[in-house]
């Protein structure tokens, strides 16, 4: 799911390229900094698309009950994010830079999205280490109560 949505996000990057190419000239702009928000925008636009589609590989391991939970949430937070992202396009290049709300929203969505991944990485890996610490541990009580 997350590879079809990221490739309709890469498409719609170009999209947005070509309406920028189009429409957005220096001479048809005289604000800068509405200039230089549709551009930003533009790159997060395609920062959240190659996020999808990487993210269409990743698979969040399921050792522990939590897991599913994440991948989940993971997934369509990303999505979300994605779909922000074009509405930040089109309505966040005001020229005052207090007011970027949705462009706000989809970068704190993706930023979370990530944190998911890595959040179920780390409890994989401190899993992982209590488990060994444990094997360890009845191994070597196993081998005292032999001698």
């Amino acid at each position: 799911m997350n590879l079809y949505f990221g490739l309709l996000f890469f498409v719609g990057f170009l999209a947005t390229g070509y309406y920028m190419a189009e429409y957005f000239k220096p001479n048809n702009v005289d604000n800068y900094v509405a200039r230089m928000q549709i551009r930003a925008n533009h790159i997060y636009i395609l920062f959240i698309s190659l996020l999808n589609i990487i993210s269409f590989k990743s698979e969040i391991k399921m050792d522990h009950s939590i897991s599913k939970y994440l991948n989940i949430l993971f997934r369509i937070l990303i999505l979300i994010a994605g779909i922000i992202s074009f509405v930040a396009f089109l309505k966040d290049h005001t020229g005052n830079l207090k007011t970027r709300n949705w462009t706000l929203t989809a970068i704190i969505l993706s930023v979370l999205s990530i944190s998911m991944v890595l959040l179920n990485e780390l409890i994989s890996y401190i899993i992982k280490i209590k488990k060994s610490v444990l094997i360890n541990y009845l191994n070597k009580k196993n081998q005292s109560n032999k001698l």
